[in-house]
């Protein structure tokens, strides 16, 4: 296959990754295929959360498909057996993706890992599948889009938990892969009590699992604050991003979520590397400050203290966050 423009009335499918993040980070890719298969009927197929975070992705008239469609062509993301399985068994009759995990027989057209993913940045990994099949690339930076009417939303809703947009920081405490990559809840709190007290309002993101948390990271604040963990879906939490003046997390989707659409974000990183997860985006501040151990790419700390976390001052966290508040 090479570069020329596809012809029109095939279906093409995209498989995205299946973590947040890592959707987030794919989206240039993913955008120079679209682009690519402008005139063909282009569906995307995944995680059920990928209904609400596709209009974000600026690709075209991409649409979200609950069951695995048969398509002349799969784009291939995970670099799993069970997708280049379901993609075979869905009857799709090209299928280009990564090699490995014994998939090799199952993909028409195999692609070398080329990219480390250990030392290299998930977006260049991602980039690599148009790269390899000739497809040009119009922008290797992630650039997402709010829908029409979603930063409105997410500012109503702010206001009817007493919140004032224009005064409102997010926090994101949680992280889905593991406690590692959490910066210590009594940490933000401290950082919180300091952005209440200068008139700061407060809304925590998160998931109901890490609702806990947020409660944790809100019991010293003065003024208004919204724990939300657990209460919002998807598309809600993507409105409340957008709406926000700053976003203050750890090494999360959401991160990456924030930075696309160019909102400013505070990101502190410790168990994982910036070199291979940094969010694109034209206001991401990244804290690290590695420890020996460090990055570790565990789920879970096992050294006491967490000492890479540790490195991180609540001082410097809340100094970077109204540096970035007062250059928005």
């Amino acid at each position: 296959m090479n570069a020329a423009t596809a012809s029109s009335g095939r279906r093409i499918l995209i498989l995205p990754p299946n973590w947040l993040g890592d959707v987030i980070m794919a989206q240039p890719a993913m955008r120079a295929i679209a682009q690519h298969h402008r005139h063909d009927r282009l569906s995307i197929h995944g995680r059920p959360w990928l209904r609400d975070v596709l209009p974000y992705l600026n690709l075209g008239q991409a649409s979200y498909e609950d069951a695995m469609p048969a398509a002349d062509r799969a784009y291939l993301f995970p670099n799993s057996f069970g997708s280049a399985w379901r993609a075979w068994r869905g009857g799709c009759r090209e299928r280009i993706g990564f090699t490995g995990q014994w998939r090799r027989l199952l993909l028409t057209q195999p692609l070398a890992q080329r990219i480390d993913q250990i030392h290299g940045h998930h977006r260049h990994y991602f980039l690599d599948i148009p790269t390899q099949l000739g497809i040009d690339i119009p922008d290797t930076e992630v650039r997402l889009v709010m829908p029409d009417g979603a930063a409105s939303r997410g500012r109503e809703s702010m206001q009817r938990h007493g919140l004032d947009p224009q005064r409102t920081v997010c926090i994101a405490p949680g992280a889905q892969f593991g406690g590692a990559k959490r910066y210590p809840a009594e940490s933000y709190a401290g950082i919180v009590a300091r952005l209440s007290g200068a008139g700061w309002h407060v809304l925590v993101l998160g998931t109901g699992a890490e609702r806990a948390i947020g409660d944790a990271c809100l019991a010293g604040a003065a003024g208004p604050v919204w724990n939300s963990a657990g209460e919002t879906g998807m598309a809600q939490v993507l409105q409340l991003l957008g709406a926000g003046r700053l976003l203050l997390c750890n090494d999360s989707g959401l991160m990456h979520v924030a930075a696309g659409l160019g909102r400013p974000v505070v990101a502190i990183f410790g168990a994982t590397d910036p070199a291979r997860t940094a969010p694109s985006g034209p206001h991401a501040h990244v804290l690290f400050h590695p420890a020996p151990c460090s990055p570790c790419l565990q789920r879970e700390c096992t050294v006491a203290g967490q000492p890479c976390m540790a490195n991180v001052s609540p001082d410097e966290v809340f100094a970077a966050c109204l540096s970035m508040l007062e250059a928005a």
